[in-house]
């Protein structure tokens, strides 16, 4: 009996465990990687007070608006009514507590200067630890490395940090016209270009015969070499892979989900390795994958969360789907509007090209012009 979504997602989550295998990457190669470990800053950022303004560091007091400059050596502390010259970025003396940048300054005659009435007491000043307390957690064990963390890593002389290991995928396509080169796999090829593209490599390629035998020879080898293996084709009523299943000969997790258009994917586990079963009609199995392979590779590679993130965007064209489950409908957002694809039927081969996410929706027959969906990108959105 077919089960639901969420009850498939549940199923990931709880069966399919992360990779353990860790490398260390140089800082620049471990970008939109997962750290593998806790990292903490191992001192204070900046080290000192430090000046935010060119201009002059003083002593302040509320009573006095004009100073004394000081020559080095500078006593410490300095004393109230006295101050230095400073440069950006410049180790503030003690006793000096309070930045007047150049442009500010009313005056300047020789050794003295005259300040502005209203003048904050502490301003354009950063003090010892601000940017970075020491012990702070810079990085956390199984977050993404954007070029963001980068920056408090490389501050704190970090050259080279712990990532989990790439999930390696295989792929098994199925079928005997695919193995008579009767036509191309480009099933296999579409799967391999998103795989990498969401952080994982490539094993093994391999195109088998409707065979049983066959089948499973192959799946003990690419097992043997791959953390997950995805299958494409032999799921229908009479196929073999479809009987492997039925007959549980590779025992499912899940066979069958409540979803559209790519009900009869299953998962197995083979000798302890994930193998996703998607169907082999193009849009298919590429939506499938998108609702239960991208999920399996989020939880291989310990992501919190195994459904990516969604923006809701505004329906601009009435939509008709599949009532009793789950709906993935590709299309296109600008990031406020939808517009689904002009055809969303399995079989259809290229009309992802045209998109660049989808929708889901459950247990709906149609959805409205106007209505609010959720859009899921298939890749980051671009800058604009």
């Amino acid at each position: 009996m077919p089960i639901s979504y969420q009850e498939a997602l549940k199923i990931i989550q709880t069966h399919i465990k992360p990779l353990q295998t860790d490398q260390t990457l140089p800082l620049l190669k471990a970008i939109n990687r997962i750290s593998s470990s806790d990292i903490y800053a191992k001192f204070a950022l900046p080290k000192y007070p430090m000046s935010l303004k060119e201009g002059y560091g003083i002593a302040f007091d509320t009573q006095i608006t004009s100073y004394t400059l000081l020559s080095p050596p500078y006593p410490a502390p300095i004393p109230i009514g006295y101050g230095v010259r400073l440069s950006t970025g410049e180790r503030i003396p003690k006793g000096a507590d309070t930045i007047i940048a150049e442009e500010d300054v009313t005056s300047e005659h020789e050794d003295r200067i005259t300040i502005p009435l209203h003048v904050t007491q502490a301003q354009h000043i950063k003090k010892e630890g601000e940017d970075i307390a020491q012990g702070e957690w810079l990085l956390k064990q199984y977050e993404h490395i954007s070029a963001q963390k980068i920056t408090a890593l490389s501050a704190q002389g970090i050259s080279r940090v712990k990532v989990i290991q790439k999930p390696t995928i295989s792929i098994l396509s199925i079928g005997n016209q695919l193995a008579s080169g009767e036509i191309n796999n480009s099933n296999a090829m579409s799967l391999a270009a998103r795989i990498v593209e969401l952080g994982g490599k490539i094993g093994e390629i391999v195109v088998c015969e409707e065979d049983k035998e066959k089948i499973l020879s192959e799946l003990k080898q690419l097992t043997n070499k791959s953390d997950c293996v995805m299958t494409t084709g032999a799921l229908s009523r009479h196929d073999a892979m479809r009987h492997l299943l039925e007959t549980k000969t590779l025992m499912p997790l899940f066979h069958h989900v409540r979803i559209a258009p790519a009900k009869p994917t299953s998962l197995t586990l083979f000798d302890d390795k994930p193998i996703l079963h998607l169907p082999g009609l193009p849009l298919g199995c590429m939506l499938g994958f998108e609702m239960l392979g991208v999920p399996l590779l989020r939880q291989l590679q310990h992501l919190r969360c195994i459904i990516p993130d969604f923006i809701t965007c505004i329906n601009q064209k009435r939509i008709t789907c599949r009532d009793n489950c789950m709906s993935a409908i590709p299309g296109y957002s600008d990031g406020r509007n939808f517009v689904c694809a002009p055809y969303y039927e399995a079989g259809r081969l290229n009309i992802l090209s045209q998109c660049n996410g989808y929708t889901l929706m459950e247990d709906r027959e149609v959805i409205e012009e106007g209505e609010e969906i959720p859009f899921f990108y298939f890749t980051h959105p671009p800058v604009s």
